[in-house]
Protein backbone atom coordinates (compact mmCIF):
# COMPACT_ATOMS: atom_id res chain seq x y z
CA UNK A 1 0.00 0.00 0.00
CA UNK A 2 1.17 3.21 -1.24
CA UNK A 3 2.03 5.29 1.86
CA UNK A 4 0.65 8.69 -0.27
CA UNK A 5 -3.02 9.46 -0.04
CA UNK A 6 -5.04 12.08 -2.39
CA UNK A 7 -7.69 14.04 -0.13
CA UNK A 8 -10.92 14.54 -1.48
CA UNK A 9 -13.10 17.25 -1.17
CA UNK A 10 -15.45 17.10 1.43
CA UNK A 11 -19.13 16.86 0.08
CA UNK A 12 -20.34 18.19 -3.25
CA UNK A 13 -21.26 21.83 -4.45
CA UNK A 14 -23.26 23.83 -2.19
CA UNK A 15 -26.23 23.63 -4.27
CA UNK A 16 -26.37 19.61 -4.31
CA UNK A 17 -29.74 18.43 -3.46
CA UNK A 18 -31.16 21.45 -3.77
CA UNK A 19 -34.11 22.49 -5.97
CA UNK A 20 -33.15 24.37 -9.46
CA UNK A 21 -35.02 26.38 -11.09
CA UNK A 22 -34.78 28.54 -14.07
CA UNK A 23 -36.37 32.24 -14.32
CA UNK A 24 -39.29 32.38 -16.58
CA UNK A 25 -37.82 33.72 -20.30
CA UNK A 26 -34.11 33.82 -18.57
CA UNK A 27 -31.46 31.84 -18.53
CA UNK A 28 -29.98 31.88 -15.45
CA UNK A 29 -30.66 29.80 -12.53
CA UNK A 30 -32.14 30.15 -9.35
CA UNK A 31 -32.06 28.19 -6.02
CA UNK A 32 -34.41 27.11 -3.75
CA UNK A 33 -34.26 27.68 -0.19
CA UNK A 34 -33.73 24.46 1.73
CA UNK A 35 -36.79 21.97 2.06
CA UNK A 36 -39.06 23.67 -1.00
CA UNK A 37 -40.38 21.21 -3.49
CA UNK A 38 -41.18 22.26 -6.77
CA UNK A 39 -45.06 22.48 -8.15
CA UNK A 40 -46.06 20.20 -10.70
CA UNK A 41 -46.82 23.40 -13.01
CA UNK A 42 -44.39 24.87 -15.07
CA UNK A 43 -44.50 28.11 -14.00
CA UNK A 44 -45.03 29.03 -10.36
CA UNK A 45 -43.79 30.87 -7.42
CA UNK A 46 -41.32 29.56 -5.25
CA UNK A 47 -39.43 30.97 -1.70
CA UNK A 48 -34.94 31.51 -3.34
CA UNK A 49 -31.66 31.80 -2.02
CA UNK A 50 -32.16 35.50 -3.31
CA UNK A 51 -35.62 36.33 -2.74
CA UNK A 52 -36.78 34.28 0.07
CA UNK A 53 -40.44 35.62 0.20
CA UNK A 54 -42.26 33.00 -2.43
CA UNK A 55 -45.26 35.84 -2.69
CA UNK A 56 -42.61 38.30 -4.33
CA UNK A 57 -40.28 35.65 -6.38
CA UNK A 58 -40.38 35.83 -9.63
CA UNK A 59 -41.95 33.28 -11.91
CA UNK A 60 -39.84 30.67 -12.24
CA UNK A 61 -40.00 26.59 -13.58
CA UNK A 62 -38.22 23.21 -12.73
CA UNK A 63 -34.64 22.61 -13.68
CA UNK A 64 -33.06 19.13 -14.87
CA UNK A 65 -30.59 20.24 -16.98
CA UNK A 66 -26.98 20.56 -15.98
CA UNK A 67 -25.93 22.95 -13.65
CA UNK A 68 -22.64 24.77 -13.00
CA UNK A 69 -21.62 27.59 -10.70
CA UNK A 70 -21.66 30.54 -13.59
CA UNK A 71 -24.96 29.71 -14.37
CA UNK A 72 -26.71 30.18 -10.95
CA UNK A 73 -27.95 33.45 -10.26
CA UNK A 74 -24.77 35.08 -8.48
CA UNK A 75 -27.36 36.42 -5.23
CA UNK A 76 -28.33 33.05 -4.87
CA UNK A 77 -24.79 31.85 -4.29
CA UNK A 78 -23.96 34.74 -1.64
CA UNK A 79 -26.84 33.56 0.46
CA UNK A 80 -26.34 30.23 0.04
CA UNK A 81 -22.08 30.70 1.49
CA UNK A 82 -23.28 33.63 4.26
CA UNK A 83 -21.30 36.21 1.53
CA UNK A 84 -21.88 40.01 2.28
CA UNK A 85 -23.95 41.88 -0.65
CA UNK A 86 -21.51 43.73 -2.85
CA UNK A 87 -21.57 47.80 -2.07
CA UNK A 88 -24.05 49.53 -4.16
CA UNK A 89 -22.24 52.33 -6.39
CA UNK A 90 -22.43 55.60 -4.57
CA UNK A 91 -23.87 57.60 -8.35
CA UNK A 92 -23.00 61.42 -8.19
CA UNK A 93 -24.65 63.86 -9.99
CA UNK A 94 -22.82 65.53 -12.65
CA UNK A 95 -21.13 68.89 -12.68
CA UNK A 96 -21.31 68.00 -8.70
CA UNK A 97 -17.15 67.81 -7.05
CA UNK A 98 -16.65 64.90 -4.77
CA UNK A 99 -14.46 65.80 -2.39
CA UNK A 100 -11.26 63.55 -2.57
CA UNK A 101 -9.91 62.03 0.67
CA UNK A 102 -6.87 63.75 2.84
CA UNK A 103 -3.31 62.88 1.35
CA UNK A 104 -1.16 60.76 3.26
CA UNK A 105 2.34 60.32 2.75
CA UNK A 106 4.01 57.54 0.61
CA UNK A 107 5.79 54.82 2.61
CA UNK A 108 8.83 55.91 1.92
CA UNK A 109 8.09 59.97 3.56
CA UNK A 110 7.29 61.27 0.47
CA UNK A 111 4.23 63.50 -0.02
CA UNK A 112 1.50 62.14 -2.85
CA UNK A 113 0.48 65.38 -5.18
CA UNK A 114 -2.34 65.84 -7.11
CA UNK A 115 -2.51 65.35 -10.69
CA UNK A 116 -3.64 69.12 -11.66
CA UNK A 117 -7.02 69.25 -14.00
CA UNK A 118 -5.99 69.90 -17.78
CA UNK A 119 -6.57 73.75 -18.23
CA UNK A 120 -9.77 75.09 -19.83
CA UNK A 121 -8.87 78.62 -22.12
CA UNK A 122 -12.13 80.41 -22.40
CA UNK A 123 -13.75 81.06 -25.65
CA UNK A 124 -11.81 84.10 -27.60
CA UNK A 125 -14.38 86.77 -28.16
CA UNK A 126 -14.81 88.04 -31.86
CA UNK A 127 -15.47 92.10 -31.89
CA UNK A 128 -18.49 93.35 -31.85
CA UNK A 129 -17.95 96.57 -33.64
CA UNK A 130 -15.46 98.14 -35.76
CA UNK A 131 -14.95 101.76 -36.75
CA UNK A 132 -17.89 102.24 -34.72
CA UNK A 133 -20.59 99.93 -36.37
CA UNK A 134 -21.76 96.58 -35.48
CA UNK A 135 -20.68 92.92 -36.90
CA UNK A 136 -22.45 90.51 -37.70
CA UNK A 137 -20.67 87.16 -37.23
CA UNK A 138 -21.41 83.67 -38.60
CA UNK A 139 -20.93 80.92 -36.14
CA UNK A 140 -17.58 79.35 -35.68
CA UNK A 141 -16.99 76.41 -38.15
CA UNK A 142 -13.95 74.11 -38.98
CA UNK A 143 -11.21 75.71 -41.03
CA UNK A 144 -10.63 74.27 -43.88
CA UNK A 145 -7.56 72.20 -44.75
CA UNK A 146 -5.08 73.95 -47.89
CA UNK A 147 -2.68 72.07 -49.14
CA UNK A 148 1.10 73.43 -49.11
CA UNK A 149 -0.57 74.87 -45.62
CA UNK A 150 0.60 74.04 -41.92
CA UNK A 151 -3.03 74.29 -39.96
CA UNK A 152 -1.34 73.91 -36.33
CA UNK A 153 -1.66 76.66 -33.81
CA UNK A 154 1.74 79.06 -33.86
CA UNK A 155 1.39 79.52 -30.45
CA UNK A 156 0.75 76.79 -28.62
CA UNK A 157 1.81 74.35 -31.82
CA UNK A 158 -2.14 72.55 -31.65
CA UNK A 159 -2.23 70.48 -35.05
CA UNK A 160 -5.55 71.84 -36.00
CA UNK A 161 -7.20 72.34 -38.25
CA UNK A 162 -8.31 75.41 -35.97
CA UNK A 163 -11.88 77.54 -36.95
CA UNK A 164 -13.14 80.26 -39.12
CA UNK A 165 -15.84 82.92 -39.02
CA UNK A 166 -17.18 85.18 -41.37
CA UNK A 167 -18.51 88.62 -40.70
CA UNK A 168 -20.32 91.70 -42.38
CA UNK A 169 -20.86 94.97 -41.91
CA UNK A 170 -23.34 97.26 -43.61
CA UNK A 171 -25.07 97.13 -46.55
CA UNK A 172 -24.00 96.76 -50.87
CA UNK A 173 -26.88 99.21 -50.81
CA UNK A 174 -26.39 101.71 -48.73
CA UNK A 175 -24.05 104.72 -49.25
CA UNK A 176 -23.62 105.81 -45.75
CA UNK A 177 -22.67 102.23 -44.54
CA UNK A 178 -21.52 100.10 -47.16
CA UNK A 179 -20.82 96.73 -47.41
CA UNK A 180 -17.72 95.11 -45.35
CA UNK A 181 -16.44 91.58 -45.14
CA UNK A 182 -14.20 90.30 -41.88
CA UNK A 183 -12.66 87.12 -41.44
CA UNK A 184 -11.47 85.62 -37.79
CA UNK A 185 -9.36 82.20 -37.00
CA UNK A 186 -9.00 80.69 -33.54
CA UNK A 187 -7.30 77.71 -32.25
CA UNK A 188 -9.83 75.60 -30.22
CA UNK A 189 -7.17 74.54 -27.72
CA UNK A 190 -5.60 77.38 -26.76
CA UNK A 191 -8.01 80.40 -28.08
CA UNK A 192 -5.52 82.78 -29.79
CA UNK A 193 -7.60 84.03 -32.20
CA UNK A 194 -7.16 87.19 -34.46
CA UNK A 195 -10.12 88.96 -36.49
CA UNK A 196 -9.13 90.50 -40.57
CA UNK A 197 -10.98 93.12 -42.60
CA UNK A 198 -10.93 92.12 -46.55
CA UNK A 199 -9.92 95.28 -47.70
CA UNK A 200 -9.86 93.95 -51.86
CA UNK A 201 -7.53 91.01 -51.65
CA UNK A 202 -5.91 92.03 -48.35
CA UNK A 203 -6.09 90.81 -45.10
CA UNK A 204 -5.96 93.66 -42.25
CA UNK A 205 -5.60 92.94 -38.61
CA UNK A 206 -8.86 94.57 -36.51
CA UNK A 207 -8.50 92.67 -33.18
CA UNK A 208 -6.28 90.17 -31.73
CA UNK A 209 -6.99 87.50 -28.61
CA UNK A 210 -3.55 86.67 -27.04
CA UNK A 211 -3.67 83.24 -25.55
CA UNK A 212 -3.43 82.49 -22.25
CA UNK A 213 -2.14 79.20 -22.83
CA UNK A 214 2.18 78.24 -22.60
CA UNK A 215 3.71 79.35 -25.63
CA UNK A 216 4.62 75.91 -27.75
CA UNK A 217 3.34 73.49 -25.20
CA UNK A 218 1.68 71.64 -27.36
CA UNK A 219 4.55 70.93 -30.20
Amino acid sequence: MSALAVEAPAGGPEWAGRLIVRAAGRPVLHIGVEGVSAPAVPVFAVALECVPDAERAPGVRPWDGPVTESSICPACLRSLRGEPEPEALRLVPAGVADTLPEQEPAPDGRHLRAVPDIPVYFEAALPAEHGGRPITWSPWTAAPVITHHDPSCGWCGDPGPGEMAGGRQGSPQSRTDPLRRYLAYRCTACQEMTAYEQVGMDLRIIAHHKSRAPKGHKR
